[in-house]
């Protein structure tokens, strides 16, 4: 297989499966499933068509370069005022140095903030150091930010977080804007899982953690980065679809056993003969068992165990129930006493006379009542007949409502009492329990003959029944249990213990296809996470031989091993060429550092990162000289493809960068005044700004030539100094002396300026006398006076001229260099 690596998981698992003759379908059917989601994978195993796409792109990223433009922080941190610091456009080299405390680590910190939310240099801090994220001096506004340059779109990218006053760090107002407009997150944007994946921050305490750190976690880390990730989802899911066919599988083999075990206590020849099925073969003959389980009870004519499987069987309604039955026929008769029977009938011809006398009316009109002659039909009578008809028409329909409810209660009282049936049989006649049911039934259907009456008696009668029915139940029930040998609870758990096992097959089948699938996985993904490390591996192994300058330690490939608890990143390791195992036992604090480096570089720098810059903060602390060199020389080449900007308190790696003239390094100094106003200006090598220093107080009319005369002339020493330094690293290291070396005898030769320059001359400190005749040989007059004059120092005459002297000096400097 020649897959590319950036190629998408799913994409590389469909062709090797399509490629292979001996993976079943079943197989790579749920391999599939198993890679895009939890419902395919139910599919698969339910034997159901899935949503499977395996030519669908799994990446979430922006295919754009991104690069940095600027980093923008006011009231943050160490920056008071606001400040920017822009970043050269394309690949490049830009270091930002400062001293501790000048506030540029508050650029890298805003960098990272603005991005990601969050800082990684803060995360073992307390609290307590976390408040401290205001600037005291200038508090508002307080707001960071950065712009972003993507290839071919001419609108940059924004992202900015503002903090009002009094809020809380976690409390930003997040600004995103893009050529497409305004953005609630980075995520519209596609930049929220590169970001995590391809995290191009780096700081110090990042660096040991890396190495040193948790293996798992660096594990993940490059596990996602290489796009496996989804080989371990896909490895839980198939685990969690597993584990309840492993689980029921073990605790029906566990109920078998215990089965037989209680089974081997029933004297019951059905037990026996089940005992023996379960206790044989592996297999269990379930056919079997269900035959015996299904033979009928041996017919019994004992008239007690009948009698008793009767009572054992009573269930007579709860008294609540009843009562509440009660309660409703004494309503009703009352509301039916309310609406007399002989009143009701009356009022009904009542209104059926009113009815005529108004259809009389309406038909002929006023005029003298049909029935007694005296009366007069007319319109008031007409008026108040009505009324009358309407009220007596309501009366005898709430008389018929309550008559009929009444009736339905009466009826379903009855049917209650009625149904109360005691088994019948004189062999348990002297037994208390069911004496007591029988009289309590028999008191019970001795009902009164008006209906409120009968509610009382309902009410009053009838709890007597339910506890009389549960005490002759729980007799009846222990007499059944002393006469039972235990089969039929037996029975009903070997029932559903065969419901049970009758799902074994399926689920044993299930169970092997989900093993197939992980095995095959497994092996695949092994093979595949080794391809895919192998281009990390390799750009570590380069860093790291350009870091570990005269390490006597040699980095072998890294792997990724384990799974699950154990993962683990290993780095081998040779130290003079004998195997050592794990690097993590053998190297140094400074040896750690680079590895971290080894690590965290190709991470960042992966071909399929958008980002095409990396922000690392204070990589030198715990290094030697000669690993600073080597770590000038990984920054500079990796500046030719991407944007690499390191922020440094420490002063050797701009001046290894200059020493070995490591191409177009770009130089930002940073200084922080009073109330934390921090001014940032284009950095200078030594030689360049001791010169400019001595030009500026050369020139200056406010102090006497007396007085500026001996600085003048020390500055022009300290760069001719340096440029006698340059050199002499220049020279040795390109022999390949040994950085310790070249310190020692630079360190040693400091003492006097002739044998520094003549160590830079003609790497001998020794002749010294022959300084003066090369350079007036080589260089002319104007190097001897400034040789002269650096020698002389405050002792020295050439206080006339104080610009010449700096000129001459810097053609020395030049000549030297």
């Amino acid at each position: 297989m020649n897959e590319p690596p950036t190629a998408p998981l799913i994409e590389l698992i469909f062709d090797r499966l399509a490629a292979a003759d001996d993976v079943p379908t079943e197989t790579a059917e749920m391999v599939l499933a198993a890679l895009t989601s939890d419902d395919d994978l139910t599919s698969a195993l339910a034997g159901s068509p899935t949503r499977l796409d395996p030519r669908a792109s799994t990446g979430e990223g922006p295919a754009e370069r991104i690069w940095l433009k600027s980093v923008t922080v006011a009231g943050f941190r160490g920056v008071g005022p606001e400040r920017t610091v822009q970043i050269g456009p394309g690949p490049g080299f830009t270091l930002v140095v400062g001293r501790n405390g000048s506030g540029k680590s508050s650029f890298a910190e805003a960098a990272e903030y603005a991005l990601t939310g969050d800082s990684a240099r803060w995360a073992d801090k307390t609290s307590v150091w976390r408040t401290g994220w205001r600037n005291l001096h200038h508090p508002d506004p307080c707001w960071v930010g950065v712009e972003l340059r993507v290839d071919g779109v001419a609108t940059p990218t924004r992202v900015n977080r503002a903090w009002p006053v009094g809020a809380e760090l976690a409390d930003a107002e997040v600004t995103v804007t893009s050529a497409q407009g305004r953005h609630a997150s980075l995520s519209e944007l596609g930049l929220a899982r590169p970001l995590e994946l391809y995290r191009p921050f780096l700081t110090a305490a990042e660096l040991g953690k890396l190495a040193a750190g948790t293996q798992s976690q660096l594990f993940d880390a490059l596990f996602a980065i290489l796009g496996l990730d989804a080989l371990t989802d896909a490895d839980q899911r198939l685990l969690r679809a597993a584990r309840p066919h492993d689980t029921t599988m073990k605790e029906v083999r566990g109920q078998r056993t215990a089965l037989v075990g209680a089974l081997e206590g029933i004297a019951d020849d059905r037990a026996r003969r089940t005992a023996a099925i379960l206790r044989g073969r592996s297999t269990v003959d379930l056919a079997a068992v269900t035959a015996i389980l299904d033979e009928p009870d041996e017919a019994t004519t004992d008239q007690a165990v009948l009698l008793c499987r009767e009572l054992a069987a009573l269930a007579p309604p709860p008294v609540d129930e009843v009562t509440r039955l009660a309660g409703q026929l004494r309503d009703a008769a009352a509301e039916a006493q309310r609406h007399d029977g002989g009143r009701s009938r009356a009022a009904l011809r009542s209104a059926e006379l009113l009815r005529l006398a108004l259809e009389h009316h309406e038909d002929q009109g006023d005029g003298s009542c049909p029935v007694c002659a005296t009366g007069t039909l007319d319109g008031d009578w007409q008026a108040a007949a009505t009324q009358s008809l309407t009220e007596l028409r309501l009366r005898s329909v709430a008389a018929q409502t309550a008559t009929n409810r009444l009736t339905a209660l009466l009826r379903q009282t009855h049917h209650l009492i009625d149904d109360l049936a005691v088994p019948e049989g004189q062999c348990l006649e002297s037994e208390p329990p069911v004496g007591a049911l029988r009289d309590a039934v028999a008191a019970l259907r001795r009902v009164p003959g008006e209906p409120a009456e009968l509610a009382d008696h309902l009410a009053a009668r009838y709890p007597a029944v339910v506890a009389a029915a549960d005490a002759a139940r729980a007799y009846a029930e222990g007499f059944l249990r002393q006469r039972d040998t235990g089969w039929r609870a037996a029975a009903a758990d070997v029932r559903e213990w065969v419901a049970a096992a009758g799902g074994l097959p399926a689920r044993e089948a299930t169970l092997t296809r989900l093993k197939a699938a992980r095995a095959w996985l497994k092996d695949t993904g092994g093979k595949i996470r080794n391809e895919r490390v192998a281009p990390f591996a390799g750009h570590s192994q380069r860093i790291w031989a350009q870091l570990r300058q005269e390490s006597n330690v040699e980095l072998g490939s890294m792997t990724l091993e384990g799974a699950n608890t154990r993962r683990r990143v290993v780095f081998p390791v040779s130290v003079d060429g004998a195997d050592n195992g794990t690097a993590l036992g053998v190297m140094s604090q400074g040896e750690m550092q680079a590895l971290g480096l080894a690590t965290f570089l190709p991470r960042s720098c992966a071909p399929e990162s958008p980002f095409r810059f990396i922000v690392v903060d204070d990589p030198v602390q715990s290094m030697d000289p000669s690993k600073v060199d080597g770590l000038a020389r990984v920054f500079a080449e990796l500046a030719e493809q991407r944007q690499v900007v390191v922020f440094t308190h420490d002063t050797r790696l701009p001046d290894a960068v200059t020493r070995l003239g490591l191409g177009n390094a770009r130089i930002i100094e940073v200084h922080r005044a009073e109330k934390s106003v921090v001014t940032l200006r284009p950095g200078s090598d030594p030689v360049t700004r001791y010169l400019d220093d001595a030009s500026a107080l050369a020139h200056s009319k406010e102090i006497p030539a007396e007085v500026r005369g001996p600085v003048v002339a020390e500055l022009c020493r300290s760069a001719v100094e340096a440029a006698c330094h340059r050199v002499i690293w220049q020279n040795r290291v390109a022999r390949g002396v040994p950085h310790a070396d070249i310190e020692n005898a630079i360190e040693a030769a400091s003492r006097r300026l002739a044998t520094i320059v003549a160590l830079a001359l003609f790497d001998d400190p020794g002749r010294g006398g022959d300084v003066r005749d090369y350079l007036l040989r080589r260089h002319g007059r104007q190097a001897v006076n400034a040789y002269q004059a650096c020698r002389e120092g405050v002792h020295g005459a050439y206080l006339a001229d104080l610009p010449g002297l700096v000129a001459d000096a810097r053609l020395l400097a030049t000549a030297l260099s």
